[in-house]
């Protein structure tokens, strides 16, 4: 019998990306927890498991920008994947716990960015961040204090049998976080395939240098989806994610890559993948728990 397909994210079980990882293989998997970011991508890196998801941005506050650091210094993970979660935030505590008990909430800082409205309401909590929404969870089943709560999913609050004090406290009800799938290897798509690809590229210090470099994805008439700046480590210098639309196999967007890549100082693919369609679970192109399984 062929083990399941073991999966690393960052959080405890309960978290968004487990979510995200149901979406993308469905039930046939084994998510595996992770204390952060990087330690998804090393675990992937070494074979430890056989794919990696990563949050990349939320429509509220934006790029996860240390996930795009993990991508920059993991040069052997390539994304594979897409999907978008829908992301509702709940505002959960120990059995019986009321909200007027509660002092000092915990939560990942991304998840905390995303409530902003709720702790504007109610002053009187303290906000305290930690590594992660189910995390937090964790922390206040094992606390059970009624003082303290957690900012996490109703699947964590089922899974870690806790209350829903107060339901739905992210600033927007259209809240939803993109996670990317990685793996050691490209997984080849189909010809026609409506998909996004992500470069990493480094400019020449010229000026102009960044105009220049993207000019292709113009000259070639592609969807920019997406640019992140993060700087390199260096004083002043900065790389930058590309993310643009076309469909596989169009030549344009094998020329355009080649043409980035003469016009910069580095480029390096980060992948090409399935675009997500709205409305729908998983990548599209696959049929939702049917992503690929091997390589």
């Amino acid at each position: 019998m062929t083990p399941p397909l073991r999966v690393a994210f960052q959080g405890e079980l309960g978290a968004f990306s487990e979510e995200a990882i149901q979406q993308l293989w469905g039930g046939d998997v084994e998510a595996v927890p992770s204390r952060e970011f990087r330690d998804v991508a090393a675990a992937l890196a070494s074979g430890e498991v056989d794919r990696g998801v990563l949050p990349i941005e939320n429509t509220i506050v934006g790029s996860v920008q240390t996930a795009h650091d993990v991508i920059d210094a993991t040069p052997g993970i390539h994304a594979i994947a897409e999907t978008v979660v829908a992301v509702h935030h709940c505002l959960l505590g120990p059995p019986g716990a009321k909200l007027d008990q509660v002092r000092d909430v915990f939560s990942h800082p991304v998840a905390l960015a995303q409530c902003g409205n709720f702790f504007r309401a109610n002053p009187r909590l303290t906000v305290h961040a930690v590594y992660d929404t189910a995390g937090a969870a964790v922390d206040v089943q094992n606390l059970a204090d009624p003082q303290f709560a957690a900012v996490a999913s109703r699947i964590s609050a089922m899974r870690y049998s806790l209350d829903v004090l107060v339901p739905d406290i992210e600033d927007r009800p259209d809240n939803q976080t993109r996670f990317l799938a990685f793996a050691r290897a490209p997984l080849p798509l189909p010809a026609g395939t409506p998909a996004r690809t992500m470069l990493l590229l480094t400019t020449k210090d010229v000026p102009g240098a960044l105009l220049d470099a993207l000019a292709p994805l113009a000259r070639h008439g592609v969807n920019v989806r997406r640019i992140e700046t993060r700087p390199t480590g260096a004083p002043w210098s900065y790389r930058f994610f590309v993310e643009f639309d076309h469909q596989v196999g169009e030549a344009a967007a094998d020329a355009l890559v080649a043409e980035v890549g003469e016009l910069s100082h580095e480029v390096r693919l980060v992948g090409t993948y399935p675009r997500f369609a709205a409305g729908r679970r998983g990548s599209i192109g696959w049929k939702s728990g049917q992503l690929p399984l091997v390589d």
